[in-house]
């Protein structure tokens, strides 16, 4: 991680150093979210072609969910960055039901396992960021 500084004499020199602080923390916040986005993308998706269901019985043309996981960086409303990883608009609004079970389904907890398995890689996807 390295840090520019330009320096200017209408400016204060602590203004400059700081600006600069915030620019990059904001430019790793940006990488981080879409490095460990990315990364919990992958591991859902391998989680979901676990249980991939061959063509022939999915419901009227409907991708397989692990086609059809998305990933955004969304802002909520007091300003704090977060990834989303969902479902698209055929197969998110049977994520839950596929991940929790029902009556007549099994739970395949694979949310659960994913985020299990981020927690663990997370501390390395910071250290590559931050190098």
């Amino acid at each position: 991680m390295g840090l520019n500084v330009n320096y200017d004499e209408s400016r204060d020199g602590l203004e400059i150093f700081l600006t600069g602080i915030q620019a990059e923390s904001e430019k790793i916040e940006r990488e981080m979210l879409r490095k460990s986005g990315d990364k919990v993308r992958e591991l859902v998706i391998a989680e979901l072609n676990k249980h991939r269901r061959p063509l022939a019985v999915r419901y009227k043309g409907r991708p397989a969910m692990a086609d059809d996981v998305k990933r955004t960086i969304r802002t909520d409303r007091w300003g704090y960055k977060y990834v989303s990883i969902r479902g698209g608009k055929m197969t998110g609004t049977l994520w839950h039901i596929v991940n929790d079970g029902t009556l007549h389904s099994r739970p395949i907890h694979f949310l659960d396992r994913a985020m299990k398995q981020i927690d663990e890689d997370i501390d390395d996807i910071w250290d590559e960021v931050v190098k």
